[in-house]
């Protein structure tokens, strides 16, 4: 098993979002102390990290390609697809070989959590093909500028708990082999189990919002 992490020098919607204080560190490091032990991969534009990981002797971590710099400069879409299709070429060189890419944004993430979910694709092969984890939310939902109502009907007052389950992607971790990524060029296969994280690991940062509730987590102030 491989871990691949792409950690990114500076972020959009949060300045220098990987590098801000969660506790007494970084919030990059948090999940890269949890997965010591294990074979993990960081592709990055931040000289810092690349000078930090040279005393982790679990990580490999490398500079990002501008030509992946530029993409994202230059398109609305993420190199992301690319840069796993680049470290799976480099660095991993069994087809069968069971890749998990997680993001650090997702601090309170465990390492017995991934190693579950491993374990539920190592043991159900002919089931699936892939692992992604989720959130399950069951409340009223709209999607769209028109607030298209998606799991309720507008006209009756239903019970929450009789709603339809909203499964909405987090940012904890993908899970599959090389060969399985080789032929579909995604991390989610035609069979995918989604697999549920809750609080706090569900907890993927994106927002300063997001940020404030790690930090209260973090603090034992919220759970």
């Amino acid at each position: 098993m491989k871990i691949f992490i792409i950690i990114k020098d500076n972020s959009e919607r949060v300045k220098k979002k990987n590098f801000q204080l969660l506790g007494d560190k970084p919030l990059w490091k948090h999940l890269i102390y949890e997965l010591k032990g294990q074979d993990v991969y960081i592709d990055t534009d931040s000289e810092s990290v690349i000078e930090h990981c040279k005393s982790l002797d679990w990580v490999t971590a490398y500079p990002r390609e501008q030509k992946f710099i530029d993409f994202e400069n230059s398109n609305t879409l993420s190199p992301a697809l690319m840069m796993i299709d680049n470290f799976l070429d480099k660095h991993v060189t069994d087809d069968n070989e069971i890749i998990v890419t997680s993001h650090v944004t997702s601090p309170f993430l465990k390492l017995d959590t991934i190693l579950d979910a491993v374990n539920i694709l190592t043991s159900h092969e002919n089931q699936y093909d892939s692992i992604h984890s989720v959130t399950k939310h069951q409340e009223f939902s709209w999607v769209g500028n028109d607030m298209t109502p998606i799991n309720f009907q507008p006209d009756v007052v239903q019970k929450t708990q009789d709603l339809d389950t909203i499964t909405m992607s987090n940012g904890g971790f993908f899970i599959f082999k090389k060969r399985l990524f080789k032929e579909m060029n995604n991390r989610i296969g035609k069979s995918p189990y989604y697999y549920t994280l809750n609080t706090p690991e569900n907890v993927e940062i994106d927002s300063l919002d997001d940020l404030k509730l790690a930090k209260l987590i973090e603090r034992g102030l919220c759970n």
